[in-house]
């Protein structure tokens, strides 16, 4: 039986530009009712929540005594995280930017489009969803101003800015953003 006060095991721990990230990975299924979206958000991502408190502070206070863990995560005693970010990522989108015990919640398609910096493959290819289709278009036409990248040099606090403001998904998101070269 396992210690009331055990984390139990981190699915990912990262750390970028004096940032912690540790995350708490749900794998889920599509829920077919009302009732079962109201039970994954109720129980999975409730306990989700709590175990991530659980696992940053464990975290935390690993990366402060353990030489080996720092050294795994490439940080020197000068070098510690100051920042921590604890985020609850889930295969499903339902309840998404909605916090569990204060933890965000998104999906792990948001940070892979995040991470990899894709939102351009989410733009309106040729204006089909707009209604402003123009068959037989040139190459240099189909070059979209939707078509917009979310970093102006990827950063860590960046990153975070985009995953806690929603920019993966909403294209009138401009502030920081620039069109991608073509």
């Amino acid at each position: 039986m396992r210690d009331v006060d055990d984390p139990g095991e981190v699915d990912l721990i990262a750390t970028l530009d004096g940032h912690l990230f540790v995350i708490e990975v749900k794998s889920t299924f599509m829920r077919r009712s009302q009732r079962d979206a109201w039970l994954h958000a109720t129980t999975t991502l409730r306990k989700a929540g709590d175990q991530l408190r659980r696992k940053v502070e464990a975290v935390s206070l690993a990366i402060a005594s353990n030489p080996e863990l720092r050294a795994l995560l490439d940080l020197t005693e000068d070098r510690v995280p100051t920042r921590q970010h604890g985020w609850i990522a889930d295969t499903s989108i339902e309840y998404d930017h909605q916090r569990f015990a204060g933890f965000l919640k998104v999906s792990v398609e948001e940070l892979l489009i995040a991470l990899r910096d894709d939102r351009h493959l989410l733009n309106d290819p040729n204006g089909l969803l707009a209604g402003n289709y123009v068959a037989d278009q040139s190459p240099e036409d189909v070059a979209s101003p939707s078509a917009w990248t979310l970093y102006d040099g990827f950063s860590a606090e960046r990153f975070i800015e985009v995953i806690e403001t929603e920019a993966v998904w909403d294209p009138r998101d401009r502030t920081h953003c620039r069109p991608i070269s073509q």
